[in-house]
């Protein structure tokens, strides 16, 4: 790290943590009555923020400290959202934060002492195969796809986790920044998009799709591949529409949800009124009313934060958005290790396209696809899984400043 940054990491971490008790204290007295529950889980927040961002200071001197409280930063917005909606979400969700910092920490020493040890796209194409074929073999099916495992009470999705080995894969296949054996790597893709098309996870198979397209490209600057991956991407899409129902659905509700506000549009037009509500400044932190908005915990909560905290709240955390995906982009580009830097590139591109996708979902600017927000929305799958991919990606940057190069 260099001079003086830390002192500015530090402050950051501050008003992070200024923020979250502010927050904590309007709710407290949302009721009408104080009620000192808020502070209780703001104060546990900003202790393993803090404990969290000193000790991987210590131990993780080629870190990038600004992925770390970036997303500490989006998961605390997340957790006031979720406690003024619904505490008991919150209370479990600030669980599952917890259990992703520790796995953080587990996956930045893992990366930084395993990540390019000669494994092989194969061992992680397997991987990403089993991972999205255990659904269909056991799993239950949940919101009109069957992408979920089921233990008791908990519940699982197998694609979370496969979206790290399917990053890995891409990034051994292509390392040599050409397609060795291009029937055999694009067969491999075709295997995996099918496993999600029969589970109905279509927008995980966009995810999938899109982020292969990208780093497609990147490695191989090949603009006739990408061409075709467009076309592809048309194509599957006109199917996707043809014989998926809820697909027919959610086109139709994007293209005129007010044909059918009660019936197909009613999800996105409450959205679209949550966020006229909140205006510029927003209605204020408790004083909308997002329990209007279905799904408002998961796939639009982007709309809930709008409507209290306004243009300005909702343009403020697309910057935090942007930054991190910026820092990720950052690392990928000054990497010499073409392994390392397409893996880097890869997990980045994953949270950049679903960023874009559930908040252009929620304002009307491409259809919906049922992803969540990384490290806001409720889900203990994507907040676990999106912190070890967070761990992959510090750990990276860990390995490469330690002069670790193929090349």
């Amino acid at each position: 790290m260099e001079p003086g940054t830390e002192a500015i990491y530090n402050k950051n971490v501050a008003i992070a943590a200024l923020v979250g008790i502010l927050a904590s204290l309007l709710l407290s007295f949302k009721e009408g009555v104080f009620s000192p529950v808020p502070l209780y889980g703001s104060l546990i927040f900003i202790v393993i923020m803090f404990v969290g961002h000193f000790l991987s200071n210590q131990l993780f001197l080629e870190q990038d400290p600004a992925l770390f409280i970036l997303c500490c930063f989006i998961s605390q917005l997340g957790l006031i959202m979720l406690y003024r909606i619904r505490p008991e979400s919150a209370v479990k969700q600030l669980a599952w934060f917890g259990i992703g910092f520790v796995l953080y920490f587990i996956s930045s020493f893992a990366s930084k002492s395993w990540i390019d040890k000669n494994i092989g796209s194969l061992i992680f194409f397997l991987a990403t195969v089993a991972l999205l074929a255990s659904p269909l073999l056991f799993g239950v099916e949940l919101y009109g796809s069957k992408s979920w495992l089921a233990f008791e009470n908990f519940l699982f999705q197998p694609s979370e986790l496969a979206k790290i080995t399917f990053s890995l894969f891409l990034a051994e296949s292509l390392k040599g920044f050409k397609i060795e054996r291009p029937i055999v790597f694009f067969g491999q893709i075709l295997v995996i998009l099918s496993l999600l098309a029969l589970a109905r996870d279509l927008g995980g198979a966009m995810l999938f799709y899109f982020t292969a397209l990208i780093i497609i490209f990147a490695a191989t600057s090949r603009w006739d591949l990408t061409g075709f991956g467009l076309i592809g991407a048309v194509l599957a899409g006109f199917l996707g529409y043809r014989f998926f129902g809820h697909v027919r659905v959610r086109a139709k509700a994007w293209l005129n949800p007010w044909e059918d506000v009660p019936g197909k549009g009613y999800q996105i037009v409450q959205s679209l009124f949550a966020m006229a509500e909140g205006g510029f400044f927003g209605t204020g932190l408790g004083l909308g009313h997002p329990d209007y908005i279905p799904a408002v915990t998961t796939d639009f909560i982007f709309s809930a934060f709008f409507e209290e905290f306004g243009f300005l709240g909702a343009s403020a955390l697309i910057v935090l958005y942007f930054l991190f995906v910026y820092r990720g982009i950052k690392i990928s580009l000054t990497i010499d290790n073409s392994f390392l830097s397409l893996s880097a590139l890869s997990i980045t591109v994953f949270f950049g396209i679903q960023i874009f996708t559930i908040i252009g979902g929620v304002i009307k600017l491409i259809p919906m696809t049922g992803v969540t927000l990384p490290f806001m929305s409720y889900g203990g799958s994507s907040m676990v899984m999106s912190f070890i991919s967070l761990g992959i990606l510090n750990g990276i940057k860990m390995r490469a400043s330690g002069g670790e190069s193929d090349e």
